[in-house]
């Protein structure tokens, strides 16, 4: 029973050191020091984070990240261009990805077409009782494709 009790209470231990290695820390208003999980109102910029286990307070966010040093290189217009120039970017990447896609769908339908007709014709030349299904069939596969 001891024995029981003593692995039980190692193993609680082992886990509960375990669950939280670093959180986030910042002092309110008031001055006063809160630490949780999650940053303050869900921005790592705002917090600092702790290593439960050495004590140790680094920035969640390193100071290159955070959007105020962008805005200190230059002046809006400047910024302005540079995020023009990236949506352009991202635009262009866009459209020549949707014109593969299109490209692909194309090519896809003109084989469809071309396996609906191939079918039509060897089914027109079967000799079996449900060929008129079979035709009906391939000619719906040969108007939903080849139009």
């Amino acid at each position: 029973m001891n024995k029981n009790l003593l692995l039980l209470t190692l193993a609680l231990s082992v886990s509960a050191s375990l669950g939280a290695k670093e959180v986030f820390n910042w002092k309110d208003s008031r001055g006063v020091n809160t630490y949780s999980d999650v940053p303050r109102n869900l921005q790592p910029a705002q917090s600092n984070l702790m290593n439960v286990n050495t004590q140790t307070v680094t920035q969640a966010v390193p100071p290159a990240a955070t959007p105020g040093a962008q805005t200190a290189s230059g002046s809006i217009a400047e910024q302005q261009l540079q995020l023009s120039q990236q949506i352009a970017a991202q635009n262009k990447a866009i459209e020549a990805n949707n014109k593969k896609i299109e490209d692909a769908n194309r090519q896809q339908k003109e084989d469809n077409c071309k396996a609906a007709r191939l079918n039509r014709a060897a089914a027109e030349g079967a000799r079996t009782e449900n060929r008129a299904a079979f035709l009906a069939r391939y000619d719906a596969d040969i108007q939903k494709f080849c139009q």
